[in-house]
Order: structure tokens, then sequence, then C-alpha cells
């Protein structure tokens, strides 16, 4: 690995300056500015509607699954428990994956509950921008493997449509949307209501979301403001042993027969951009979101009880940001986030509340250095407030990052550095039901990329190098039943694109991870991380028979894992496992129409798994695999018609 990044970095430094061919697609994660994607200082994978829509996915961790430097780990195969990992953190990709709605933060600082990716509406999405590798100093806590930024689309127009969907498992969705432009305002509606059977036995799932968004553009000021309002409940199967798996893997144990979650979810936001001149702007943004949730989740074979969770979080941010004229293409934004969340856990172990507040100052810069080369610097201050039962854990962090890019003709080459950090979650920091003693360090570490990038008419190649070196990363040991902070670990990893339109009518895209992902220091020393695969390959094809059929057709390979939990490495694997994927879309006036196949060969896998402690012979404790059986061959069918 060290040979290849100093063979790359000399190729980078000999390179001589040469004008570039023409610019394409604008992308603002890697700077939180709009810039070109070919003078990004960040790896950037972009998903665009169009092949969103092709793809017939039903939810996001369909879109996902298997892209370059991305895993998905699935529970139950539908969406409702999907966490999204980059780079390789298996059970706390939730904390290390920082996910965003236009820039906007959907993780929860103050535990480890998913963020709900599953009631975000496919069709209603503009591109997904997958930033790979630390983003500490612009996106700050939890930024660690990378940041995905779900972006919108902008209606400006009077528009509608309604859409059904049916499938296996007795699973239906009803979608309706309206926009409707009054002046020089937009204002949209979207309703679902979706309901499933699901795979498993016991895994019933209901959601219905609403959601009303208003735009307003008045010259140079443009604001808006949004509700959303999400119910789901899911009943949950829980996991299985190799034995039970054998006899039956879609049935669901009697133990676990009262065990549910029921999220209710309302988010308000509103913000405004206004341009003070030609080379400066300023944007606010404030949301509030709450989350009240009841469940009740057996630790096997005891019967859980009925708990609550209840979050509010409020959130102030805002940027200046600077285009000097003197200086085409190069930035400086200067920017600040305020998160102040209160919450509180209640089940059979009493109270477990948090208050806790995290307020970041930031700045960052793109300075051009010729035509075609930028360096990107930047740094971040953040402190962190918290308070549980009367303990105290306020920490501050520092952070700095600094990259270069360099555009030689069809050619990228780009080096970058972004130091990163996460704060303990109350879970983490108390773990009642274990006696733990209160406290964690927060987990610091630096993200090293390397890469170079190739991109001619339709086709695109890249080749990126990396290395995430962490110290204090926070895992939970199931062997001991403890969060702790592991001494020091280390992720080093290569990731292959290549997006190749063959003629007009056939395309394809690859993507491949290979990631070794390890226990650098202390008792684990020298082990596999948990739910990490070594290998991850995704390979799309899409065939444009006529201007209204299109076949897309999705292989996705992933390489064995670690059992999550299972740190002293001493289980077997999770198994590797084969999954194609089948679509076919026919658009007829304004019908648009879609089947949509899911594991075409019937292949039987787990996604998940998990290490079991089996306390039932104590003083003798045993630990075993336990799985989370993934659906077989499954079936959709879709029609949307457009006003």
């Amino acid at each position: 690995m060290k040979n290849q990044k100093l063979l790359l970095l000399s190729i980078l430094a000999a390179a001589p300056v040469i004008a570039s061919a023409e610019l394409g697609l604008i992308v603002v994660t890697p700077a939180i500015v709009e810039q070109e994607r070919e003078l990004s200082p960040t790896p950037i994978t972009v998903i665009d509607a169009e092949m969103i829509e092709k793809s017939g996915a039903k939810n996001l961790a369909e879109v996902l699954r298997g892209q370059a430097g991305v895993h998905i780990s699935d529970l139950f195969g539908d969406g409702n428990a999907a966490t999204i990992d980059l780079r390789g953190f298996g059970p706390t990709a939730v904390s290390n994956t920082l996910i965003l709605i236009d820039g906007r933060r959907l993780n929860n600082s103050s535990d480890t509950a998913a963020p709900d990716i599953s009631s975000i509406d496919l069709a209603d999405i503009e591109q997904i921008e997958i930033l790979q590798g630390s983003g500490g100093v612009l996106y700050g806590n939890q930024a660690v493997g990378g940041v995905i930024n779900i972006i919108r689309k902008k209606y400006t127009d009077n528009r509608a449509d309604v859409g059904v969907e049916v499938g296996s498992y007795d699973s239906s969705k009803i979608r309706a949307f309206i926009n409707r432009s009054v002046g020089n305002a937009n204002l949209s509606i979207l309703a679902t209501d979706s309901s499933s059977d699901n795979y498993r036995d016991h895994n019933q799932s209901e959601k219905r979301h609403f959601s009303f968004r208003g735009t307003h553009q008045a010259g140079k000021f443009d604001s808006y403001i949004e509700f959303a309002t999400t119910d789901n409940f899911l009943q949950t199967p829980g996991a299985l042993l190799q034995s039970e798996v054998d006899e039956n893997r879609r049935q669901s144990l009697d133990f676990y027969s009262q065990d549910f979650f029921d999220t209710q979810t309302d988010v308000f936001q509103i913000g405004m951009n206004m341009e003070i001149d030609a080379t400066q702007s300023i944007d606010i943004d404030f949301s509030k979101r709450v989350n009240d949730v009841e469940f009740i989740q057996t630790f096997r074979p005891f019967p859980g009880s009925l708990s609550t969770q209840d979050r509010e979080t409020y959130t102030l941010s805002g940027k200046y940001i600077v285009k000097p004229e003197k200086a085409k293409g190069s930035s400086i934004v200067v920017g600040f986030n305020l998160e102040d969340t209160d919450y509180e856990l209640v089940s059979i172990f009493g109270p477990q509340p948090m208050d806790q507040s995290i307020n970041d100052l930031f700045v960052s810069g793109n300075w051009n250095t010729s035509k075609q080369g930028v360096i990107t610097a930047g740094a971040r201050y953040s402190d962190q407030q918290a308070e549980s039962a009367g303990d105290n854990f306020d920490d501050s962090v520092s952070v700095f990052s600094l990259s270069y890019t360099q555009r030689i003709n069809d050619w990228k080459m780009y080096a970058r550095a972004d130091q990163n950090y996460r704060y303990p979650t109350v879970e983490e920091h108390t773990n009642v039901p274990f006696g733990q003693s209160p406290g964690l360090e927060t987990q610091e570490g630096i993200s090293y990329e390397l890469g170079a990038e190739f991109f001619a008419g339709g086709d695109r190649y890249r080749l990126t190098l990396y290395t995430i070196d962490l110290d204090n990363e926070i895992a939970f040991d199931s062997s001991g039943f403890s969060n702790l902070n592991l001494d020091s670990t280390s992720r080093q990893g290569l990731i292959l694109e290549a997006l190749k339109q063959w003629t007009g009518k056939f395309s394809t895209n690859l993507s491949f991870t290979l990631l070794d992902a390890e226990i650098t220091e202390g008792a684990f020393e020298g082990n596999d991380l948990p739910l990490v695969p070594e290998r991850t390959l995704r390979l799309d094809g899409s065939y444009q028979f006529s201007q209204a059929t299109n076949l897309n057709l999705e292989l996705i390979a992933v390489g064995e894992q670690t059992f999550g939990g299972d740190f002293a490495n001493t289980l077997g694997k999770l198994d590797s496992y084969e999954v194609v994927n089948a679509n076919i879309t026919y658009q007829v006036k304004k019908w648009q129409l879609g089947a949509r196949i899911n594991n075409l060969l019937d292949q039987e896998y787990s996604e998940a798994g998990s290490q079991f402690t089996d306390f039932s012979g104590f003083p003798v404790i045993v630990n075993l695999e336990s799985f989370f059986p993934s659906p077989e061959r499954n079936y959709w069918l879709s029609a949307k018609y457009l006003f």
C-alpha cells in the first residue's frame, strides 16, 4: 500500500499543467460551495435521478448497496433497518457515516439510533453525492468514513403524479405528489402510505409519510420552509442461530413475538440564502426534529419490556461564503453549527437522560494555484457539553484538512488529508444494564486519500487509495457486554470505479472495493474489525431497447465478514454472497411502468450477523453465531401517472 501511494505521488509531482477538456457536472458536497466535479478535492461519486429511475430501486438502501466504498447491512431486507457504511465501520457505521439531505444532517448525535433513510422519496431526488473519506472539517461530528448528501429536486413548474407499487410478501405503496408555482413561490406536497408483511415471520411494517415544502425567491433572496411527519411501525423478528436457519430461515422464535418499534418523527425546517453582492453570500438554516419511539426488544431468551425513547434536536447553522472576484474559482467559507439535544430513554433499567450541545466554528478555502490546480485547506473547532444523570462528559476537538487537486487534459490527480472525530453517545457513555463505569474518550483520527481519475465524454475511470487511522475508536464488545475505546485501529483500502458508455444504448458501471480493517494496538491487536467485508463488487448494465423501454441488471458481490461484536475473532466468518437484480421500465404517454426482481438467482444468504453470548449454562458461557437471513427471490411492479 505504501509503494502504491508513493507511485501516485510521483506521477502527480511530475505531471505538466496542460489545458483542460470541457468540464461537466456541478457538485456541492466536497467544498459546501458549488464547484465542478473534476476539480473537487475529494473522490465524489454521483448517482443522478436517471440512474435511480433505471435501477427500479424501492428504497435508498437498494440504490446505495455495493456502490464504491459503500456497504449496506440490512437486518430485514426492506430498508427499514438498513445501515449505510462508508469505509468499514460495521456495527458503529450509523455514528461514523454522515447522512445529509440538502446539506442538513440526519444523524443523531445523542444516541445510536440510525437515521431514517427508508422514508426518503426516491422520485424526489435530483442526485446523490457520496463523499469518500473523512469530512471532519466541513461537516464535523460523525463524518469519519465519509458523507452521503441527498440533494432533492427544485421544482419551478406546475406538476403532479400518483404512483402505486405492489410486490412480494403482500407489499404495497401508494404515492401522491403535487407542486404548484404561485408567482415567485413554489408549494409542494408529498404523501406516501406503504405496508408489507416482509420476508421473515413477525416482520410486518407500516409507514405513513406526509411533507410540505414551500420556497420563495425575491431577487437575490431565497427562502424555504418545510414540515414533515412520519409514522413508522415495524415488528422485529430477531436473530436466528445456525440450526434455526437450517430448520426455517423465515421463522421468528416465540420469545420475539412481542418485539416491535413504533416511531413518530416530526421535522420543521426554515432557512434563507442571500447574495450580498456578486462575490458574497450568506446561508442560515434552523431545524427542529422530534422523535418519539415506543419499543420492545428481547435480549434472547429474556423477554423485553415496553421502553420509550424521546429526542428533541434543535439545529442552527450558518455560512458566509466569499468568492473573490480576482481569483476566479476560489472561495472561502466561514461557518458555524449549533446543535442542542434533549434525550431520554426509559426502560426496565430506569431512565437514561442526556442533555447535549455541540457548538462548532469552521473555516475552509479553495485557492486556484493555476488554471487547473486547486489547494483546499480548512480548520474546525468543536465544543461538546453533555450531562447524563449527574455525570458530565464535556470535551472539545480541533481538526484540520489539506488537499491538492490537479487537472491534466482528461485526467484529475488528487491528494488529501482530513482529521475527523466523533463524540460518544448516551448509551456508549453509560451502558446502565451492565454496570459499566460512565464515560468514554472522544474518538479521533485522520484520513489520507490519494487518487487519479480519467474522464472522456460519458466515460469515467477512477482509482483511489486511502487509509484511516483512529485512536480511541468507540465500539461494543459482545463478549464483555461493554462499550469501550479501542486503543488504535487502521483501515487501508483501494477503490476502482469505471463508467463506460459502450454505445448510445448500452452502458456499464463498475465499482470494486478492497478493504483491510484491523485493530492495531491493545488487547485485540491484529484482529479484524467486525462486519467489514474485505471485497465488495457492483456491476450495473443498462440497455435502452427503445426510447420507451430500458433494461437494467446489477450484480452485487460481497466478501466474508467477521460477525458483529466478535473483536476476539473466535467465531467463523459470515459467508460471502452474490446477488443479481433486474429491472425493466416502460414509458407510454404519461404512464411510467416498471417491474423489478430482487435476488434473481434465489440465493440464500445473510447480509448481517452477530455474536450471541449464551448464558443459559452459566457459569459456562458460550459465544455462538447468529444470523439475520436476507430475502430470497422477490418481485415488484410499479405504475406512475404524470399529470
